[in-house]
């Protein structure tokens, strides 16, 4: 009887023969013609999808980047991880010298990137497996999730679909009782402003390209830190959206706020005027209050970004973002901003104070948490840390690894190393 995965092998168990398929092929394409796109809308993953992204913008509206919010143990040990993907980018920096007449600078820059790829692929399970600090059966999914988040190494591009991916992720913490309901505001506050930062030197360092769908971006390579920063201005902000070039304004609040980082950041590295330089996100911020031009947004993402093909035909699905679909189907949860999270719409501060003290931002995780019949142990790096270099533990991770490689996953690039694929066309449009 074998032992090495935490459950006998042997019993021919409906669950232990599911838990044994999923040790194997690990989170999956579901998305592959069109008539997919009406099961993706039905399934679970896209309602916890819509339903962690309402409750976190109720709950960090009024919140700024700089202002103090609960940060856990376990949420500052996730964060470590991406200190390990910035060095990781230094590390692998490429530099003119390198080039020369047999190998532009182009090239210089996909080779190192791709070489940073197939770092940050081990990087994000090895810190996983000990952030996460639990015998957690989750971390190939997780891990699938993140790795798919930092683009595209033989396309040499970055898109929603990528966004999407960090997205499961985030969720799929939530799912899995890793991050609790405390841990809200800086999942989207800390953990995605880390990710927003090193998707940005990413792009700077290895020049990606985005990926082509005009539907999907607004000016960037990503859209929901224009959600969520929308959302943070939602409740008590200090300038309305029409002020946002202000100099003033800028100087004062651009490390509080995503949005008035995201202008900052499209001004300096396309040099100009938000009118010039992102024309639709000028318009969009000609709408009078910011509760408006979150449902704006809100709408422009759920209708364009979550039913493109051509981003959810890249998403992969397991158990924690299953594509089974919810039965019986239930209305879609939406954010209204503007006023406080509160249980009964007539209570008023005093009486919410009182009720729920100092935690009124805490009422409820984000999203439901996931509850599983499965063995606890299988998709888990349970005996074989990568610091154990006995030989049976060294097989046993290699083995391991092989099954978290999905050899149909154009995304990866690890029986490829060496191939070039000529990147997609920039994105210049998006449909309102």
């Amino acid at each position: 009887m074998s032992t090495k995965l935490g459950y006998d092998v042997t019993d021919p168990t409906v669950q232990l023969l599911r838990a044994s398929a999923f040790m194997q092929n690990g989170p999956v394409k579901q998305v592959r013609s069109l008539e997919d796109l009406d099961r993706w809308v039905r399934s679970q993953a896209y309602y916890d999808i819509i339903a962690y992204i309402s409750n976190t913008s109720k709950a960090i509206q009024g919140h700024r980047l700089t202002q103090a919010f609960p940060v856990t143990e376990q949420m500052r040990r996730l964060g470590e991880i991406f200190d390990g993907l910035e060095q990781l980018i230094v590390e692998h920096t490429p530099k003119m010298e390198d080039s020369n007449l047999a190998l532009p600078f182009g090239q210089v820059r996909s080779k190192a990137y791709r070489t940073w790829m197939r770092q940050m692929y081990q990087h994000v399970f090895s810190k996983l497996d000990e952030a996460i600090n639990v015998n957690c059966k989750h971390i190939n999914e997780l891990g699938q999730y993140l790795r798919r988040s930092f683009g595209n190494a033989n396309t040499l591009d970055f898109g929603p679909a990528n966004e999407l991916m960090f997205l499961f992720f985030l969720c799929g913490l939530f799912r899995a009782g890793i991050l609790l309901a405390k841990d809200t505001v800086a999942a989207a506050l800390m953990l995605f402003n880390r990710y927003v930062n090193v998707v940005r030197r990413l792009i700077s360092t290895y020049g990606l390209t985005i990926a082509k769908d005009p539907a999907c971006t607004i000016e960037d390579y990503y859209f929901l830190p224009y959600l969520w920063g929308a959302a943070q201005l939602s409740l008590n902000s200090p300038f309305s959206p029409m002020q946002c070039e202000q100099g003033k304004i800028m100087d004062s609040y651009r490390q509080d706020y995503m949005m008035l980082e995201i202008i900052d950041h499209l001004q300096k590295t396309r040099s100009g005027p938000l009118s010039r330089v992102a024309l639709q996100l000028w318009s969009i911020l000609s709408i009078p209050t910011w509760p408006q031009v979150y449902r704006g947004l809100n709408r422009n993402y759920v209708d364009h970004v979550l039913s493109s093909f051509g981003t959810v035909e890249q998403a992969i699905f397991c158990e924690l973002m299953s594509f089974e679909a919810v039965v019986p189907i239930i209305p879609l949860q939406r954010a209204y901003l503007g006023t406080h999270l509160m249980v009964d719409e007539q209570e008023n501060e005093d009486e919410l104070e009182q009720k729920h003290g100092q935690n009124r931002w805490e009422l409820s995780p984000p999203v439901s948490r996931y509850v599983s019949m499965e063995p606890e142990s299988f998709l888990g790096f349970q005996g074989s840390k990568i610091q154990n270099k006995s030989e049976d533990s060294e097989e046993e991770r290699l083995w391991m690894m092989r099954q978290l490689v999905d050899e149909n996953d154009p995304n990866s690039e690890m029986f490829f190393p060496d191939r070039e694929v000529k990147g997609r066309d920039s994105l210049t449009s998006f449909a309102n």
